[in-house]
């Protein structure tokens, strides 16, 4: 085992995702890797940080970089921060040993981190590695929010961590799409920075990129304007900034006509701004030679690429992947002759990886666009940049990838023995990665094909492949499509990467995902549609070491993407539609059910299960006889797909890709439509988002050659919605957000759907919110609602005695006593704890209690069985963090301490505190649930503590 191996299995050990961490930010994988641990002075030190006990170590190594002026290696910070968080009792009394607080250390060694991770970003691009430096500048931007974020940095290094964070994003925007939220963000921190006193050149360059790639993801073009006159306001910066300047007189020349004056004014102004730019670095010079060879297309009349699509390189490469055309083909060219004169010429690194990635996207588009000689320059670029940076072993795997790649679309059965010859190479160099062996299999799949000869090597390969990714140390287990036994590698060839997936199951339902694959990639081909949607590719099923049934691993390779779960809720909208398209491909194709097949009797479980979690057992099988009654067992039906929204991802290019199709069962039409919207509430429980459900159903059913008269698409949705809703009410896993939807969504069809699911739906919403309820027609409380539920709350929770309302020991108090008290009827009380979207109250024989949150001393027996939930959380502001972390969470005011089991509800109550702190809770299952979404305990001692960032996903996650 090499040292790399040692300390990989350590950091997994320990914090198995600082380990996946330290590997894709190029701290672990190779020996000259951990140069920062072998070749540092405090080598022992750091050595000791890299265990579950190093805590002390860790305090005193932050204790040398203080006291002693140490500079240590960014690995180093982070081990001390991963310290800091996992062990927040510990290290403060190994803190209070040297005289430090925590919270004002935690936020400093945060902001230290994200300081160096932004320099070693920076130091990548120098060093050519741009995925290094895209993957370091991810995760300083959520270490740079923390530490901001915390209130504890001083002006001036808040101007400092303020100004970097914006200039984070905008070198990240020019390569991988961005959420709408972080460049806002990433504004507004540029102006606290200026605010604060930042006016340099960089800064206000980087502000400039930023209000144009706000342009970019809006296509207001006011914002080009503005950036232009930002320029005019800060002559200082026009030396340094006729690049991204422009960039912007090129995006407004596109959108003015063509060959129109202006239009020729703006693209001569950016040439001549080109011709004058003087590159401060040789990624600045590549890009720039991207962006003259575009502006001379454009005044030719040759360019085909809108102007929101003109970020280099980002915008290019992803049109090339959604809109490909010869046309587009033609310009990449061109621009591929620009950069290899610059590889060729200077020796440009980044000109040979920009031209490598060109080229990979045309290798991987349509075949009929290809050319001979892209091939033998995708070989021999890789090629080339493999010799150049023999040290970095993602690039030796992409040059074996080139070359296996043009073996399959010229039959050159050389180039996959050079292939082999390097995947070869690299799996005895590093033993323990899967890169290399998963590059052998395929190599041996392709030469197997090519001479119809025995298959059992190729096997056996995949095999080795399989197993070693299933035991990594550098890989980590990603929950996708709702599993955790999935082992997501990427093959980190940049910003339009593929993943290979490795997914234990049994062998039917491999062979069954691998046929359905193979349908649905045939269909999408058939339709031209792989410019709106990719299909993940079946590579292998091969059979492991298992003491169960699942000893069949699955192996296929996709395009790396973002969970339309982790979407934000503007995001999720915006690709309902393509995802309601694509779900519609795949049940055309999928296959149709056997003679006799009820999709009742699968359902049925999962209703049981469900009903029984909320009802008592009688109730609970009474609702579901009501269930099967209006169930729509005449709609057709169609493969289960599990629709929820987890199981899509969106790529770098915005298409769709659909992941874990191995179901199958069959339910009615209609019903993933349903369970999409609904599990993570994509659209609004309210009459206008009732329209819109309509709407997308119809559209669904319009693409799988199906219609519903009104009233049958009514009944259908209802019933289906009526389902998730009970499902969302009870899942454990479901927080305080989705279960207020789940009884909004219950409000909603007692006012639109048909009158029996009314019936239904009224039932219960009766019982999710655990009160006797009647028809509402509010979906959101207004002012004065929240203002009486807040006195009602506080009467009833603190100060009800006081002010003649008499409380008894279960917490329920008279309604008349209550109404009198408020100085309201008594049917204002019952509006406000009736309201679908008021967990907090609970209604019986006319007596009225809180749930929780007493400081009085009363009893709340629960009557919520949701089960164990998987995480809880507890948010509050870092002015408690200090006394949090040395006596951990009492009730203080309250009875109980409150609890939730998502992060992000955590985060929420943490800011009406003041400056939000999350804190995860190591759990002795003493919590109980008394809400929804709720839990509470008697304390927390301060051992059960870590804390978590929440902004860990600042910059959008890849799977």
């Amino acid at each position: 085992m090499t040292q790399t191996d040692e300390i990989s299995s350590a950091l997994h050990a320990w914090a198995p995702d600082l380990g996946e961490s330290f590997t894709s930010l190029a701290y672990l994988g190779s020996a000259s890797s951990i140069r920062w641990l072998t070749d540092s002075p405090w080598s022992s030190g750091l050595g000791s940080l890299v265990d579950a006990d190093g805590h002390a170590s860790a305090a005193e190594m932050w204790r040398k970089v203080l006291k002693e002026n140490v500079t240590l290696p960014t690995p180093g910070l982070l081990l001390i921060l991963e310290h800091m968080r996992r062990n927040p009792a510990d290290m403060r009394s190994s803190l209070a040993a040297i005289g430090l607080g925590f919270s004002k250390t935690l936020a400093n060694i945060s902001y230290r981190v994200a300081d160096a991770l932004h320099e070693g970003a920076k130091d990548s691009f120098a060093s050519h590695e741009i995925d290094v430096a895209i993957a370091r500048f991810r995760v300083a931007l959520s270490e740079f929010r923390f530490s901001i974020e915390s209130q504890l940095l001083s002006d001036s290094t808040r101007r400092i961590a303020t100004g970097k964070y914006a200039t984070a994003v905008a070198m990240i925007g020019r390569w991988i799409n961005l959420s709408p939220e972080v460049v806002s963000r990433a504004l507004s921190y540029s102006r606290d920075s200026m605010a604060l006193g930042n006016q340099k050149p960089e800064t206000l360059i980087y502000r400039l990129e930023l209000l144009v790639l706000q342009f970019d993801q809006t296509g207001d073009p006011r914002l080009l304007r503005g950036a232009l006159k930002h320029l005019s306001e800060n002559q200082n910066i026009a030396d340094g900034s006729e690049l991204a300047e422009a960039e912007a007189r090129c995006r407004i020349a596109l959108l003015a006509e063509p060959s129109s004056r202006d239009a020729r004014r703006y693209l001569k102004v950016a040439r001549e701004k080109l011709t004058r730019f003087r590159p401060r670095s040789s990624v600045e010079e590549a890009r720039c030679r991207i962006l003259a060879a575009l502006v001379a297309e454009a005044e030719e009349g040759r360019l085909a690429i809108p102007a929101q699509s003109m970020a280099i390189p980002r915008g290019p490469l992803a049109l090339m992947a959604t809109e490909p055309s010869t046309e587009l083909w033609e310009a990449v060219r061109r621009v591929i002759n620009g950069l290899e004169d610059l590889q060729t010429s200077r020796g440009s690194v980044p000109a040979a990886v920009l031209s490598a990635r060109f080229l990979r996207q045309m290798v991987d588009g349509p075949a009929e666009l290809l050319q001979p000689d892209d091939l033998s320059r995708y070989v021999g670029t890789t090629g080339w940049l493999s010799e150049k940076a023999s040290y970095n072993r993602h690039v030796q795997w992409e040059a074996g990838a080139a070359a296996l790649s043009a073996s399959k679309r010229t039959g050159n059965q050389d180039l996959a023995h050079q292939a082999q010859a390097i995947f070869d190479a690299l799996a005895a160099a590093h033993p323990s990665w899967p890169l290399p062996r998963i590059g052998i299999a395929r190599v041996r799949d392709y030469l197997v094909g090519q001479s119809a000869g025995d298959a059992s090597s190729t096997a056996n390969s995949w095999r080795d492949a399989a197993t070693l990714a299933l035991n990594s140390a550098v890989y980590a287990r990603s929950n996708l499509g709702g599993r955790n036994e999935v082992f997501a590698v990427a093959d980190a060839r940049g910003f339009l990467s593929e993943t290979f997936v490795f997914k234990r199951t049994t062998q039917a339902k491999a062979e069954h995902e691998a046929s359905m694959l193979s349908a649905l990639r045939h269909e999408i081909t058939r339709q031209d549609g792989s410019n709106r949607f990719e299909v993940p590719r079946s590579l292998a099923i091969v059979e492991v070491p298992s003491d169960d049934e699942r000893r069949w691993v699955h192996v296929s390779q996709r395009a790396a993407g973002r969970l339309v779960s982790e979407l934000s809720a503007e995001e999720g909208s915006n690709v309902l539609e393509p995802i309601i398209d694509l779900l519609a491909v795949f049940h055309r194709v999928a296959g149709t059910p056997p003679a006799g097949k009820s999709a009742w009797r699968s359902l049925k479980d999962y209703l049981k299960m469900w009903s029984r979690t909320l009802f008592e057992p009688e109730q609970a099988d009474r609702f579901v006889d009501s269930l099967r009654t209006l169930f729509p067992g005449a709609l057709p039906l169609v493969r289960k797909r599990d629709g929820h929204a987890s199981n899509w991802l969106v790529d770098p290019a915005g298409r769709i890709v659909a992941i874990d199709l191995e179901s199958s069962d069959f339910v009615p039409i209609g019903y993933d439509v349903v369970q999409l919207i609904e599990d993570n509430a994509l659209v609004q429980a309210n009459p206008e988002g009732w329209h819109k459900r309509l709407a997308i159903m119809r559209r669904y059913l319009n693409g799988i050659g199906q219609s519903l008269s009104d009233p049958t698409l009514i009944a259908a949705y209802g019933w289906f919605a009526l389902t998730r809703a009970l499902r969302l009410g009870t899942e454990r896993e479901a927080g305080k957000n989705l279960r207020r939807h789940a009884r909004e969504l219950c409000g909603l069809l007692v006012e639109c759907g048909d009158d029996a699911t009314k019936d239904l739906a009224r039932g219960l919403l009766q019982a999710l919110s655990r009160i006797e309820q009647t028809d509402t027609k509010e979906a959101v409380p207004s002012h004065d609602h929240r203002r009486l539920s807040k006195a009602m709350a506080f009467l009833l929770r603190h100060q009800g005695p006081n002010n003649g309302v008499l409380i008894d020991k279960a917490g329920f108090a008279s309604m008349d006593d209550l109404a009198l008290a408020l100085k309201v009827d008594s049917s204002h009380l019952l509006a406000v704890a009736e309201h679908p979207g008021e967990p907090r109250f609970e209604v019986r024989d006319g007596r009225i209690r809180a749930l929780y949150g007493h400081s009085l001393d009363v009893v709340i027996d629960a009557g919520i069985k949701v089960g164990a939930p998987i995480s809880l959380y507890h948010g509050s502001s870092w002015s408690t963090l200090d006394a949090i972390v040395q006596d951990g969470l009492i009730p203080m005011q309250r009875r109980m301490v409150h609890l939730t089991n998502v992060a992000e509800e955590a985060m929420a109550v943490g800011e009406r505190k003041g400056a939000p702190i999350v804190l995860a809770i190591d759990q002795s299952h003493d919590e109980e649930p008394v809400a929804e979404g709720i839990w509470v305990a008697a304390c927390v001692p301060p051992h059960r503590l870590s804390i978590m960032n929440p902004f860990i996903e600042e910059a959008g996650v890849v799977r």
